[in-house]
């Protein structure tokens, strides 16, 4: 009997791409030893040709709203459980649309169930869970919102890190002053527009500094950013890129959003400055923060250029070498395999 591993994650302009990041990072380790199957719905902006482009098998449904009914959700799950599945079939959630009401309809239908999420304050019904993430509270997490018997992989010793990250990690020497490259990427689709209020900030300090900027397909003014970086000749334009990891790599500091790229720099050892534009966000860039790791400028939506020219002026000569070394020694690039160790305990 094959053992089969079903993924149902999301991607789409307002959904993110952080999710799916990091279930295609982890489907990369597990394929060694499972046949992994995704479960998508086709949203505006997902990235479901990117499931195809790497030989993994997709089954999609249709959706006209981002909103998900979990009842209607969960049936058509089940109906490609039940057509490509087998009695050892496992399914790996990562969605927060989707609660514990969702998995009580399905679980019956699989051997085991796994969730990935980074809120703790929400309620599963699952056998193996895992949070990625760093909680500035550790004892307690997930206390009653679980299963007594449910594992729990809890801190970025587990971050889901692509391939192309690990090997790049023995290059890496921790950043040092000048300052003579930034990367500016606030993820998907950035909806607050904050890449363009970075620019700014950077054209307005006046220094000599090269400047990588990164959209993605999903950000609606990527128009407007791509001509600002043709009239600024240190500016260079990135849209859906392939090689985010050789261009943290170049950089010296990095100017973003407190998402699930988070953990891809602390691999690299790249210093950032951050803003939170989500809840989900908040804990990580709070514990960052208290181990200097990075530096947090709070909400998004309340930041302006000032904030980032005070941000990037008042850097002290040390600090970009010791968020370096204090990101490196969170994250080994090796939580997949760790977590690879764990679903085949439970698979037995």
């Amino acid at each position: 009997m094959k053992n089969i591993i079903f993924i149902r994650v999301d991607s789409s302009t307002k959904v993110g791409y952080g999710h799916f990041i990091r279930c295609m990072a982890l489907a990369d380790t597990l394929q060694k030893n499972f046949e992994i199957n995704f479960i998508s719905r086709s949203l505006e902006g997902s990235l479901i040709s990117n499931i195809e482009k790497k030989g993994f098998s997709i089954f999609r449904f249709h959706s006209n709203s981002e909103k998900i009914n979990e009842k209607n959700d969960a049936q058509k799950t089940i109906s490609f459980l039940n057509k490509h599945g087998n009695q050892k079939s496992i399914l790996i959630i990562d969605n927060y649309e989707l609660s514990k009401k969702w998995e009580t309809y399905v679980k019956p239908f699989v051997y085991k169930l796994i969730v990935i999420d980074d809120l703790p304050n929400r309620s599963h019904n699952c056998d193996l869970l895992i949070d990625q993430n760093l909680h500035t509270r550790v004892n307690g997490l997930y206390k009653g919102l679980i299963p007594s018997n449910c594992i729990k992989l809890i801190g970025p010793k587990f971050s889901m890190i692509r391939k192309e990250f690990r090997i790049i990690r023995k290059l890496v020497k921790p950043r040092r002053f000048p300052i003579k490259k930034i990367l500016v990427s606030f993820g998907g689709s950035d909806t607050e527009n904050q890449t363009l209020v970075v620019l700014n900030s950077i054209v307005k300090i006046n220094m000599k500094i090269n400047v990588d900027v990164v959209v993605g397909e999903a950000n609606r003014c990527k128009k407007i950013i791509k001509n600002f970086c043709k009239k600024n000749k240190n500016f260079t334009y990135h849209e859906q890129i392939d090689n985010i990891a050789d261009l943290m790599l170049s950089s010296d500091l990095s100017i973003g959003s407190s998402g699930s790229t988070t953990w891809e720099r602390c691999i690299l050892g790249l210093p950032a400055i951050v803003s939170i534009s989500s809840n989900d966000q908040r804990d990580i860039a709070n514990s960052l923060s208290q181990k200097k790791c990075i530096i947090n400028l709070g909400d998004v939506k309340k930041l302006k250029e000032a904030n980032y020219i005070n941000a990037i002026t008042n850097l002290k000569k040390n600090d970009l070498r010791d968020m370096s070394k204090n990101s490196m020694s969170l994250v080994d690039g090796n939580g997949t395999q760790r977590i690879l160790k764990h679903i085949l305990l439970i698979a037995k």
